[in-house]
């Protein structure tokens, strides 16, 4: 009986054991999870400009942190906050599934674009340094305004500097598509330009310009989308993108930033272009970038954001709150050109203004107005 009872006792002990030696192996899996908790932070330049019978332009200027913390199942949830401009965003992206999800009420729709994209990807970016492909996006989902599908060319190099070292830029050019309004269509075209490091996980600069042009009120109307946003310190300072030599300023020429914008004659953004107009821009620069990395992770981090400050801009009451703010901070200053040229540094000083958009030339200014609100 007592050989019994000890050989009891010892079984149960050595099951006790083994259940503590799980509790703290899972505790210390949980622990290294939460200090592996990844922050980058970013400044994002967004600016809405119209030519018509008028001008109008608004420029948003931001810091925004984003928060990686990975999860289990080969999952990542992100943070991303913008103090001055919107309540934290979050979302998970499945790196295996390809889908991102947990999204607030008011993004359900741009990670469902996300979802239904991704799903057209045909190569992942990585392995196609030094060449060209194509690829195209279903967006029957989308709406009956939009195509039922973008087409993208690709390319993709291996730049270097001195300070961040060996990066990946790939350059996205969409195909001419026309968006469709009740009284006629408007022609469009988007341009994206990343800068990744070499395991296309962490993102140094990414550019994008949008434009649509229509004439069906009667005379030419061009709606411009550019937003620049670049990796920066906490404390804001880009990082340093001088000396990427002659072969990335080639590579970059075709995106077509905006060099000067005048305001002449003031007026209000029409209803075309900040309802459907801005949908358009939103829709494109998800695409353009899924494209430009192959998979959502990371570029979520920077299309969602970018969704939702177009939003903003076209967006009568948050619009006034926001110019604002840049007043307030002096901000809303010069454009992604000439921060991309005076502060990050890697920009051509001379000005790539041309190439695949047609840049709205007409000084610098700024401009007012309102609008509403992009989503769907």
């Amino acid at each position: 009986m007592i050989n019994r009872t000890n050989c009891f006792s010892s079984a149960l002990y050595c099951c006790l054991i083994t259940v503590l030696c799980v509790v703290l192996s899972v505790s210390v899996a949980v622990g290294q999870m939460a200090e592996t908790e990844n922050v980058q932070h970013y400044k994002m330049i967004s600016t809405v400009e119209y030519v018509g019978q008028g001008q109008f332009r608004n420029q948003v200027e931001e810091l925004f942190t984003v928060k990686e913390k990975p999860l289990s199942n080969d999952k990542v949830q992100y943070f991303i906050s913008a103090k001055d401009l919107f309540n934290e965003l979050s979302f998970v992206v499945d790196r295996g599934a390809r889908q991102l999800s947990q999204v607030c009420e008011s993004s359900a729709f741009w990670a469902q674009v996300n979802n239904d994209c991704v799903k057209s990807l045909k190569k992942v970016t990585k392995a196609n340094i030094g060449k060209t492909w194509k690829q195209a996006f279903n967006l029957s989902s989308v709406g009956d305004s939009f195509p039922a599908e973008l087409k993208f060319t690709l390319t993709a190099i291996q730049v270097e500097n001195e300070s961040v070292g060996k990066m990946i830029a790939v350059r996205a050019l969409s195909e001419p598509f026309f968006v469709k309004f009740p009284q006629g269509t408007a022609k469009s075209k988007i341009n994206t330009v990343y800068l990744f490091d070499p395991g296309i996980e962490d993102i140094f600069l990414s550019v994008s310009v949008f434009e649509t042009t229509t004439t069906m009120n009667g005379f030419q109307e061009t709606l411009l989308h550019e937003v620049a946003t670049c990796k920066t310190d906490a404390t804001g300072k880009p990082v340093d993108l001088k000396g990427l030599g002659k072969e990335f300023e080639k590579f970059v020429e075709k995106v077509g930033l905006t060099k000067d914008f005048k305001i002449v004659k003031t007026t209000m953004l029409p209803e075309w272009a900040k309802t459907t107009g801005l949908q358009a821009a939103q829709t494109a620069n998800i695409c353009s970038s899924l494209a430009c990395e192959g998979a959502l992770n990371p570029v979520a981090t920077i299309s969602m954001p970018t969704v939702r400050v177009i939003e903003l801009q076209g967006n009568a009451n948050e619009l006034k709150t926001v110019n604002a703010q840049l007043a307030a901070n002096e901000g809303g200053g010069g454009g992604p050109w000439e921060w991309l040229v005076d502060k990050v540094g890697f920009w051509p000083a001379a000005g790539i203004v041309g190439g695949g958009v047609t840049a709205i030339s007409v000084g610098a200014g700024g401009g007012g107005g309102d609008g509403h609100a992009a989503s769907p």
